[in-house]
């Protein structure tokens, strides 16, 4: 008992909300423009429940960000949903910000990169209409050595300022 009272409190104080990793991410769909830094949050066109509010608030904080940093960094949703209509998940995204980027992806590259994102998603017990799924942010940057995931972001709200302060770090390595 004693060995768990002392354990515990490390356990329970731990902050998990930014995660930091250097984990290749030789995905075709991610950074394929000339962007060095991409945010990537996957989610469904008309959710109003997680992606809505999120990408509201982010969309309020990428329009703060310098000209200069919107030179090296954007923000890209991929879809869940596989819709039909295959421009849906770009509306969706440009909706919150011109700037955006929607991605459909096709059932196999759905799981592909669901599974190299860990991201979890189902069809909600609650209401055959909703999903639930992962709300995480991913920060992937561009380097000599190709993509890699360096920050996953899992609380929510998120750490705008802890963001910008891992991108500021990241565009100045």
């Amino acid at each position: 008992i004693s060995i768990f009272i002392m354990i515990a409190p490390s356990f329970f104080t731990r902050d998990i909300s930014r995660i930091q990793l250097q984990q290749d991410l030789p995905l075709e769909l991610v950074l394929d423009d000339k962007y060095d830094i991409e945010l990537v949050f996957f989610g469904y066109a008309g959710c109003v429940d997680i992606c809505t509010p999120r990408l509201e608030n982010l969309a309020k904080w990428y329009e703060s960000l310098s000209n200069e940093t919107k030179r090296y960094v954007r923000l890209k949703f991929f879809d869940l949903s596989t819709p039909h209509d295959t421009t849906l998940p770009d509306t969706f995204a440009k909706a919150f910000h011109p700037d955006f980027k929607g991605v459909f992806l096709d059932d196999h590259t759905l799981r592909v990169y669901t599974k190299a994102f860990s991201v979890y998603f189902s069809k909600s017990l609650m209401d055959d209409t909703q999903m639930d799924h992962t709300a995480h942010l991913y920060l992937v940057k561009r380097d000599d050595q190709g993509k890699q995931l360096r920050y996953i972001y899992t609380a929510y709200p998120y750490d705008l300022k802890q963001i910008h302060s891992d991108i500021h770090g990241l565009i100045h390595e």
